[in-house]
């Protein structure tokens, strides 16, 4: 490579990681002085609108100057790392990482004994689980809002649930799901069903997305008859797990009403195949909701079973055992194929169900779940206001309380805004 000072056709290939940074590091010292000698009395008069000016202003939007604050900030799962992340909005900047199911040297979780207690240990006083995979993470709620008491994120891999403490930013509970492989969706609670007083989260729902042979102790792992999934309700305060309900198929992401009284999971594989084809052969799949009141009175009353050797009460909320809307514990609604996010509109109307597999949202009127519960809507699918198509892949969706839906779609690589 020539290093004459008048050779302008030097290539960068073989450029070394040093020299690499050293001259971005020089570009950027250049640009800088450059931008700092560049006077307004001899820079350019402007001839009309700048081009450049919304994007300027876009930048200077999101960049915090040293010593100023973020309006907000947001809450993230980390994936493989296993911790909960904390970010500034608009900013984007990394305030924080909160580890949780993994360990981390850097504040020594997983290595004292206090973080080795919310972990979990084996008899030898090792870790019990070393990996994990944070997919959701919620907050709790109050008046329909954040309180900033709890956030709660998932570990799909080892199904637990950990709770963090927000006026530390430290979690302090661990809790593994029994029954359960995959946990997917969480959601917690906004309100009590029956307690008016209650209106704040007291339950935190939980979604397991894989249907296993149940118990699952390797006896019927060839017995597709005994495949099903668990949707758990664990108790926002004790960490413990209060109850399960027995479903069709396979759990996706969670959703709750404001009032209470409904909690919900999009749910694939209305089949019950055990193989991906069987798994998508149908055109439609369902939105499942779980009326929490007369789930927790018929745990009450001891209508339960229990699964292997856990002692959680588990309830029959499959399809078979539910339809009967004046007795029915679980309303299959039926949406298009494979849907994966739902969610609650701030209005507390609907809950949208986004299709995956289907280029199209359902929207749900809750009012009339309840009617069929009630027993005064004759066919549940009516409860289905509209079927929005929007575009390929539809995942989550989110809202801006003036009417807007925002919905991600992973095969367009968008975000779609359309009108609820």
């Amino acid at each position: 490579m020539s290093q004459k000072k008048d050779d302008m056709s030097t290539e960068v290939v073989g450029l070394g990681r040093r020299r690499f940074l050293n001259t971005a590091a020089l570009t950027g010292l250049t640009l800088g002085v450059a931008a700092c000698n560049d006077k307004p009395e001899t820079a350019p008069a402007a001839s009309g609108p700048s081009a450049a000016a919304p994007a300027a202003h876009a930048s200077s939007a999101t960049h915090l100057k040293p010593g100023e604050l973020d309006t907000y900030y947001g809450i993230w799962s980390g994936g493989h790392t296993g911790d909960m992340r904390i970010l500034g909005l608009p900013s984007g900047r990394e305030i924080h990482r909160i580890p949780c199911f993994v360990p981390d040297a850097l504040v020594g979780w997983g290595l004292t004994n206090e973080s080795k207690a919310v972990m979990g240990t084996k008899p030898d006083g090792s870790l019990r689980y070393t990996v994990a995979d944070t997919h959701h993470t919620h907050a709790s709620y109050k008046d329909g809002n954040y309180d900033g008491r709890y956030a709660w994120i998932n570990d799909k891999i080892n199904s637990r649930i950990a709770r963090v403490r927000l006026d530390y930013f430290v979690c302090d509970k661990i809790t593994e799901l029994p029954n359960v492989q995959g946990f997917h969706g969480i959601f917690p609670d906004k309100a009590d069903p029956v307690d008016p007083a209650i209106n704040y989260t007291t339950r935190v729902f939980c979604g397991a997305e894989f249907a296993i042979p149940l118990p699952n102790n390797g006896g019927d792992i060839n017995n597709p008859e005994k495949y099903r999934s668990m949707f758990t309700c664990v108790d926002a305060e004790s960490m413990e797990v209060r109850w399960q309900v027995l479903i069709d198929g396979n759990c996706d992401l969670t959703a709750t009403s404001y009032d209470g009284k409904l909690a919900a999971t999009n749910q694939y594989n209305i089949e019950n195949g055990v193989h991906y084809e069987d798994m998508m052969s149908s055109e439609r799949d369902a939105c499942l909701f779980f009326n929490i009141a007369r789930i927790e009175e018929a745990v009450k009353a001891g209508k339960f079973k229990t699964v292997g050797t856990s002692k959680v009460p588990v309830v029959d909320g499959t399809r078979e055992s539910n339809k009967d809307p004046k007795t029915a514990l679980v309303a299959y609604v039926s949406v298009p194929k494979n849907p994966h996010g739902v969610n609650a509109s701030p209005d507390a109307k609907y809950f949208i169900c986004a299709g995956k597999l289907s280029p199209t949202a359902t929207v749900i009127e809750l009012s009339k779940v309840l009617d069929w519960f009630d027993g005064k809507l004759p066919e549940l699918d009516k409860a289905i206001v509209a079927e929005v198509e929007i575009g390929l892949g539809p995942l989550h969706t989110a809202f801006d309380g003036r009417g807007n839906a925002y919905t991600t779609l992973f095969l367009d690589s968008q975000v779609v805004k359309w009108n609820v």
